[in-house]
Order: C-alpha cells, then structure tokens, then sequence
C-alpha cells in the first residue's frame, strides 16, 4: 500500500513534535520555575512556600519563584494555574482548603480540583489546637463537652469561614455532639482577639497562630485537634486522648501542576520534593511555624488522599447541613 507524501509528512511532524516534548520533559527544568500561592505574601502559607521553594531550587538546579496570587480563599490562584501551559514551568503550593474542602463549600468553582491538576505531593502540615477562654469553666475536653451538652447553643466558637477554625469547630459539635455557634469572621486576628476578650468562648487555630497567647495564659489549650502529639506542646493530649472523638483537622501543603503536564516532568518534581522533605534543615525551618514535614506522598497516593477527602468533606457539609457558598 502506497502512502500518500500528504500523509508521510503528517505522521512524521506529528513523530518530532511528539519526540520534541519528550526531550523537553526530560531535560525539565530549564528555565525558572513559578511556584504560584493562593494567599497574600507574610501569612503562613506564603512561608511554607518559600520553604519549599527554596529547597526545591536546590534540588533542581533553577531558580523557584515565588508568585502570590490571593483572593478568594486560594481559589482565584488555583483557577489561574489550571489554565497555565503544562510544561513545568508553573506549579502551584496547594492546601486542603483549595484542593479538596473548596469543592465540598463553593456550590461552583472556576476550576475541578481533581481533573484541573496533576498531584506531586504532600509535603507538610500544621497542628490545630483547641483553645479556650481562661474564664470557662471547663479545665479539660471532657469538662468542656459535659458543660457544652449542659448549654447547647451558649458556646460561640470565632472562626473564618471554611478555615480549619470553622471546619474544627463544626465537625467537633458533629463528631462530640454537642450545639456550638457560630461566630464569623472574614479574616484577620479579630477571631483571636474576640476570644481572647471573652466575646467568643472557644476555637480551633493552628500553633502558629495561637501558640504565644497560650504561653502568655490569655487562651487555655485543651487538646491537639490531630493524630499524634505536638512537639511544642508536648504535655496536651490529642482529642481522642482527651476523651473526645478522633478529630484530625490539621491543614496540609501540597504541589500541583496543571491537568496533562507531562509524567516524567511531575517524577522529576516528586523526587525532587523527596530530597527536599528528607533534609534535617527543612524540617529546622518549618519548626517556627509549628509545621512538620510529611514523608513519603507521592503523586499516586496524593491524588488518591485528595479523592477521598473531597469524598469525606462532601459528605459531612451534606449531613451537617454547612453552608454552601454559591
């Protein structure tokens, strides 16, 4: 069978340009790499990134940069990355508020969390805390859930909307049963403030960002809203420890690329962030922000970690009746 010269020389771009991405993907990185951020610069997830960015531009032998892109709880950044060209040069730090608890709140999103991106890993989470106000009667969880069933609906928790401070307080109300409200905030220390004031009894804040005030005894913190102890508060029990339901609500960093960047491109920054996350001074450096590093994700296992937390999360907005943002 003759083959048209048409056709030959069709078939034959389609080889070299099929050849041509395969040789780019394996020479990856060759130009700086963007590593987009969903919050403004300063906050806690700003310093996680450039943690890991800076790790990761030793590893990879080019230059990290750093990209804030805030606005609507990381959303605007993550609907701006999954329309970025997937060739490597832009990848983006997620967090379980973006990636998983985002599709469970927002009635539509500009992006899908799932099938917009291709998962690297997981690469280090924060601790919440329980904290109360020293006023309260309650000295320890079980205190706390006996008063909070005794007073249904009198305990107001502050938190931000969908944060792990709102998350925390209604799954703890679910899983403990108990009637907490609660008290809105749109950001800010003001949820921190009004708790300290006693305006507001109780909340669920990361280490970072309560753990002076617990020290200075203007909160007192009951328990560890996670799986295994803290080490900077090593004498508080978990949850579970505690007497009350097993509760994990710690946030978790990720990395992203855009839907369809190449595989050998997403092994290269899976590895990459391996080596970064094994070094003694990484986990140093996450230490003033009461972060731990998270060992051993990989892009197949994350992928399947962010499935079933959009699974978990969907279920619980839908059985808790949490409000939906349209």
């Amino acid at each position: 069978m003759r083959i048209s010269p048409l056709l030959k020389s069709l078939v034959c771009a389609a080889f070299a340009a099929t050849t041509a991405a395969s040789m780019a993907a394996e020479a990856w990185p060759t130009r700086p790499v963007r590593l987009v951020v969903g919050f403004p610069p300063g906050g806690p997830t700003d310093i996680v990134a450039r943690i890991v960015g800076q790790s990761l531009s030793k590893e990879l032998g080019q230059p990290v940069i750093i990209e804030n892109r805030g606005g609507a709880g990381g959303t605007v950044a993550a609907a701006y990355v999954a329309k970025q060209k997937p060739d490597g040069d832009t990848l983006m730090l997620t967090a379980e508020s973006v990636q998983t608890r985002a599709a469970a709140v927002f009635r539509k999103l500009p992006y899908d969390p799932v099938a917009d991106f291709e998962p690297i890993g997981k690469f280090a989470k924060q601790r919440v805390l329980m904290v109360v106000n020293p006023s309260l009667a309650a000295k320890d969880v079980k205190e706390f859930v006996a008063y909070a069933k005794a007073h249904p609906g009198e305990l107001n928790y502050s938190a931000t909307y969908s944060a792990s401070s709102h998350f925390g307080g209604a799954l703890f109300g679910v899983l403990n049963g108990v009637d907490l409200t609660l008290v809105n905030y749109p950001g800010g220390g003001q949820p921190i403030t009004d708790l300290i004031a006693g305006v507001v009894q109780v909340g669920f804040f990361t280490e970072s960002t309560v753990a002076q005030q617990v020290q200075a005894g203007k909160l007192r913190a009951l328990a560890i809203a996670a799986d295994e102890r803290s080490a900077l508060f090593p004498q508080l029990p978990t949850l579970q420890q505690a007497g009350a339901a097993r509760m994990d609500i710690s946030p978790w960093f990720g990395l992203v690329a855009p839907a369809k960047t190449p595989p050998e491109i997403i092994a290269k920054a899976s590895a990459a962030l391996t080596r970064a996350i094994a070094s003694e001074d990484f986990e140093k450096r996450l230490a003033p922000i009461g972060a731990v590093a998270i060992k051993g994700s990989t892009p197949a296992s994350f992928a399947a970690d962010i499935r079933k937390e959009i699974d978990y999360w969907k279920k619980f907005v839908k059985d808790s009746n949490f409000p939906i943002v349209d």
